[in-house]
């Protein structure tokens, strides 16, 4: 059983496709499922992150700037977490491949602008597809509970200037384990951008997939590693692609907490992300902003002054 990507002509028009992860930490691997697709045929395609780890202080891989590394296998330092440089591992340890993951660090909308712009000359790349562990990229900023949404925007925002590529993307996985997120405003958003043409489709993993298969070997071996705090999002993604629903745990990590696994977990959301970026309300503020944490109080001084959206109920639970 193959993935049935519904943009597949967007993405097979690039010669060099980056797919980042754009809210740190795991996202990466929410995309390796199509990453590993579009290997099978043929594509040349590479893996990025909005990484939260400390890669100033590492050493080896491709390093392209302060901010910028290409992680590989034989990266070292000293970080209890970092997903990132274990998928690297991953790669050559299970398939005997170099495969780098490159990593941006933390920072503003300017610096990493000036990374993506770096990154595209280095592997003259002429696509993007971001990924989103989650949907809260889809976040307006006037919905009753927003996420955790700066990340996420900071990297639409440096890819939304990146004009000239054959391709600019933006798929979703995971939809329902995020807290504090307002999901039927997050639904009415998809609705509307249906309505202007910038929802491109979805689809589902399966685990009678190859390249599922794959994606859940990576994201159990990265996660089995000591002291790598396992992702709750990936930990979902693979519950619902096995069939369980409801309250079920993985992980260790989650004991204690309420899960709502479903189905709709195993789903990518697929959208044009030049529409995604015209119907969100404040991101155009970040782009003089050198830190996160500038970012941060860019987007508290927008809440704070933006009136809410009444909450949507869809008769769904979410």
């Amino acid at each position: 059983m193959e993935l049935n990507l519904p943009v597949l002509d967007q993405l097979t028009s690039c010669r060099n496709l980056l797919i980042a992860g754009m809210g740190g930490g795991f996202d990466v691997f929410c995309g390796l499922p199509i990453f590993f697709e579009l290997r099978r045929r043929g594509q040349t395609v590479h893996l990025a992150n909005f990484s939260f780890s400390n890669i100033q202080n590492f050493h080896g891989g491709i390093r392209l700037s302060e901010s910028l590394v290409g992680v590989t296998a034989d990266t070292s330092g000293q970080s209890l977490y970092f997903p990132e440089l274990y998928l690297a591992r991953w790669f050559q340890d299970a398939r005997q491949e170099s495969v780098p993951i490159w990593c941006f660090h933390k920072t503003g909308a300017r610096p990493l602008l000036r990374n993506y712009q770096l990154l595209i000359e280095h592997l003259a790349v002429d696509g993007v597809l971001l990924v989103d562990g989650g949907v809260d990229s889809l976040v307006r900023g006037d919905e009753a509970e927003t996420g955790s949404l700066i990340e996420d925007a900071t990297s639409l925002f440096a890819v939304s200037e990146l004009k000239d590529l054959k391709a600019r993307l933006l798929v979703c996985l995971e939809l329902g384990a995020e807290g504090h997120l307002a999901y039927g405003q997050v639904l009415e958003n998809i609705a509307g951008l249906s309505s202007a043409g910038g929802f491109l489709g979805a689809c589902a993993l399966t685990a009678q997939m190859a390249v599922y298969r794959a994606y859940e070997a990576a994201v159990l071996a990265v996660q089995a590693r000591e002291f790598q705090d396992p992702s709750v999002i990936n930990s979902s993604i693979i519950s619902a692609v096995q069939g369980h629903f409801g309250d079920y745990h993985l992980t260790e990590k989650t004991r204690g907490s309420s899960l709502s696994i479903s189905p709709l977990m195993s789903l990518y959301w697929f959208f044009d992300l030049a529409a995604v970026c015209a119907r969100n309300l404040f991101l155009g503020r970040l782009g003089e902003t050198e830190t996160f944490i500038d970012a941060l109080r860019v987007y508290a001084g927008f809440a704070g002054k933006t009136p809410r959206r009444r909450p949507t109920s869809i008769g769904l639970g979410i």
